[in-house]
């Protein structure tokens, strides 16, 4: 009986207990006990009224947020199309019935994982070749780019190291034209609080 809960439990991923007792057509006086057992085993999480099946084996080296364990992986996977094919946010929250704060907190997230990926890209460039970053301000908000590979990379700050050299006039010029082709997309006031973050989403996303 346990194993068959448990895989209504993975079908169902985000279920109520009334869910769950349509489902299997059993008695809560069976289910509640297993279910409080795979509380204990951490296969189930409870919030309030709610369960939510917990995936063995999870890799703990990748930290996400708690509101990925509050959601399905559906709804999850949607979240993630609709912010790469460039729907926005307040979109989605009529969509799918998301509240603001959870679609505002998900396109976060995602925005600032890209950064962080490209400026370790960056950074492994960098420390092979060291070049002075090209600074743009955008209201108070500065940035510096790169070029490596004609593939351009936004940081917060000015990379600092020995033996500098500058960008050549051609990567100066392929510099402007990738940049003014993204700045378009982020000409907004809202943007201009961590700037860096939004360009480098739209670098990004530029022929995904």
């Amino acid at each position: 009986m346990k194993d068959r809960i448990l895989q209504l439990c993975k079908r169902l991923n985000k279920f109520s207990l009334a869910d769950i007792e349509t489902v299997s057509e059993m008695d809560t006086t069976k289910i509640l006990p297993v279910l409080n057992e795979l509380i204990s085993e951490k296969l189930l999480l409870k919030k309030q009224d709610i369960y939510y099946y917990q995936k063995k084996n999870r890799d703990i080296s990748v930290k996400l947020p708690l509101m990925f364990q509050y959601h399905s992986n559906q709804d999850i996977d949607y979240i993630i199309k609709s912010f790469c094919a460039d729907v926005e946010a307040q979109k989605i929250m009529h969509i799918f019935n998301f509240s603001k704060h959870v679609a505002n907190n998900f396109y976060q997230y995602l925005r600032t994982s890209l950064y962080e990926k490209q400026k370790k890209e960056l950074l492994t460039y960098f420390e092979k070749h060291p070049k002075i970053g090209q600074e743009r301000i955008y209201m108070t908000a500065k940035v510096y780019l790169y070029l490596y590979d004609h593939k351009l990379y936004v940081s917060d700050k000015l990379l600092k190291g020995s033996n500098l050299v500058k960008h050549t006039e051609a990567e100066r010029l392929e510099i402007k034209n990738i940049y003014l082709r993204s700045f378009r997309k982020v000409l907004s006031r809202s943007f201009a609080h961590r700037f860096y973050i939004h360009l480098s989403e739209e670098l990004w996303k530029w022929g995904n």
